[in-house]
């Protein structure tokens, strides 16, 4: 199978699936579904991608329109650390001076695929053995390709009520119940419920929801859940939504500002994380989704990389940062069942 295709999961186990040539517009087509697929900056001036052809189908079924069911071999690089250690010291410098209390720098480890065919196949397969929590998505456009699945939902629809989280604090998942006592952690976690209710609140009436653990493969998180319904005359769009919530201070930085955002562009001047971490959507005419393009791995031909962030504030350790980096990319390893062998150079 060498269309483009795009898909997003649904519900349990099953995902609306899109096939190409996809007709890429500013603005979704009234009447049609479409994929709503840009940069974590929102630069991207036709996010929209309507597809020829779509269905909504198991995510196993899915799996068998490839011919290959090779596992994927990754000859991975090692992420250098210093560098890593070096940003999240200057992100601190930034905070005492009082630019922003909190930011987010993502770091990528690359790797190179060992095998020659195409990993979608196999891939697809452990997408659909995701346990409850996490939801998958994904695209193959040209010769480059995303594949995820992400704990964190930026917003789902129902009528004119949504459903967010603020997702932000990690621990192994053998440690779970230290995030509930961790004063770091727990402050790292009300900037970001804070940040949404602020964003929100002038739109229409805000819940939040009890603090709680998700645990997931490998690795906690805490979780509050959030429910908005708007009251304005107008309903939001898809994209009014999205530039609402994005960035949440999960991935991004608190306060918004123009000092914080300045510092992340020019962080990704080395990074260029492009979609890591953008919203990744759908929408037809009676359903609006979106998710936050994290715990993927992307790859162009045969050069593959995986991202991850960890929210800096005052209080943050370098070395657990950078250990929180590594548990998140390893989590997307174990995940995708990626077989690793010798480091390259």
């Amino acid at each position: 199978m060498s269309r483009d295709f795009a898909f997003i999961q649904t519900s349990p186990g099953r995902a609306f699936v899109g096939w190409g040539p996809f007709e890429q517009l500013p603005f979704r087509r009234p009447g049609y579904p479409a994929f709503f697929i840009t940069d974590f900056f929102l630069d991207e001036p036709r996010p929209w991608r309507h597809p020829a052809e779509w269905a909504e189908m198991p995510l196993h079924e899915l799996a068998t329109r490839f011919d290959s069911q090779v596992t994927p071999e990754v000859n991975w690089r090692p992420m250098p650390a210093e560098r890593v250690a070096a940003a999240i010291h200057m992100a601190q410098q930034s905070i005492e001076l009082g630019e922003f209390k909190k930011i987010v720098p993502v770091a990528f480890e690359y790797g190179q695929l060992a095998t020659q065919a195409s990993p979608w196949s196999y891939v697809l397969s452990r997408l659909a053995l995701l346990p409850c929590g996490m939801w998958a998505y994904g695209f193959s456009i040209g010769e480059g390709g995303v594949a995820g699945a992400t704990p964190e939902v930026l917003f789902r629809s129902h009528g004119r009520g949504y459903t967010t989280m603020a997702l932000a604090g990690t621990r192994p998942v053998a440690r779970s119940r230290e995030l509930l006592q961790d004063p770091k952690e727990l402050r790292e976690h009300r900037l970001v419920v804070d940040d949404i209710v602020r964003r929100l609140a002038p739109f229409g009436n805000v819940e939040v929801g009890a603090l709680g653990v998700m645990s997931l493969p490998g690795i906690a998180h805490l979780i509050t859940p959030v429910f908005f319904m708007e009251n304005g005359v107008e309903p939001m769009s898809f994209s009014d939504m999205v530039r609402r919530l994005h960035p949440t201070a999960a991935l991004g930085f608190s306060p918004r500002n123009e000092a914080a955002e300045r510092w992340l562009r020019e962080f990704d001047r080395d990074v260029q994380r492009r979609s890591f971490g953008a919203p990744f959507g759908f929408e037809d005419d009676d359903h609006a989704q979106a998710l936050v393009g994290i715990r993927n791995i992307e790859w162009n031909r045969d050069q593959v990389r995986i991202g991850s962030g960890a929210g800096v504030i005052a209080e943050s350790d370098a070395a657990l940062e950078l250990e929180e980096l590594r548990q998140k990319r390893e989590q997307v390893k174990a995940l995708f069942g990626l077989v690793g062998v010798e480091a390259w150079t």
